[in-house]
């Protein structure tokens, strides 16, 4: 589903659009028509759907080249290795989630502590997906004719990032499950969850001027994210917490 210039929806649980696999984070195609990069990966089960969702927007998979994560948590990752394996993707994470991706690493990606809490199935498997490239706050990668900067954001999570890139004259950023609509944000008791850190990355998101923002979970904002940003900013400035996602 095409929902901005050069970007697509294409996959959505429950906290979001139902599209795909209850367990899916948004999942978008961003491209310049004619190379994609899908942003993260859904919670690898069913991971089909999203592929039908590529195809029914008129888009090969063999346009898809590039699976950029914004961070290990199995909503966002765990689909990386289905990907790879059957589409070649070049997969991207920062330098720091890097090997707990590639291990699929039990504690350092939370899902260990996810299944025992129930929000993942006994049963589910995370599967390690090798990373072809570790990047860092600054780097860049291209899709395309698209630019895209590593933004560096953790506080959700550690070795989180978001990816920046201009469209159409507006600056457009995935920010994954650092920010959401509304001035809100996603705090969990996980041993990664950073209130200090998470400060820092809506501090660093509000001096972007961000245009149109694209989270991990729930509405995209097509304009004026910043004024949302800001909204997070300054309840962090009143030393006090935005409202949990």
């Amino acid at each position: 589903m095409k929902i901005h210039n050069n970007i697509w929806l294409v996959g959505s649980g429950q906290h979001g659009f139902e599209m795909t696999h209850a367990l899916d984070c948004n999942v978008y195609l961003v491209g310049d028509g004619k190379s994609f990069a899908m942003i993260d990966a859904g919670a690898g089960i069913e991971p089909h759907r999203i592929v039908e969702r590529i195809e029914a927007s008129g888009i090969a998979m063999a346009q898809v080249t590039q699976l950029l994560l914004t961070h290990a948590h199995g909503d966002h990752a765990a689909g990386a290795n289905y990907f790879r394996e059957n589409y070649g993707l070049k997969v991207v994470a920062s330098a720091e989630a890097a090997p707990w991706i590639a291990a699929a690493d039990s504690e350092k990606t939370s899902i260990g502590a996810a299944i025992a809490s129930g929000v993942y199935p006994q049963d589910y498997v995370y599967a390690p997906c090798p990373i072809d490239a570790a990047v860092r706050e600054g780097d860049t990668q291209q899709v395309g004719q698209l630019n895209v900067s590593i933004v560096e954001t953790p506080g959700h999570a550690n070795g989180h990032i978001s990816f920046l890139l201009e469209i159409s004259g507006q600056k457009i950023i995935f920010v994954g499950d650092t920010m959401f609509a509304g001035g809100k944000i996603f705090i969990q008791n996980s041993w990664d969850c950073n209130i200090q850190l998470y400060a820092s990355a809506i501090n660093k998101l509000a001096s972007l001027s961000i245009d149109a923002m694209f989270p991990g979970h729930g509405p995209f904002l097509l304009s004026s994210a910043s004024k949302h940003i800001q909204k997070a900013q300054a309840q962090f400035g009143r030393l006090d917490i935005p409202p949990n996602l």
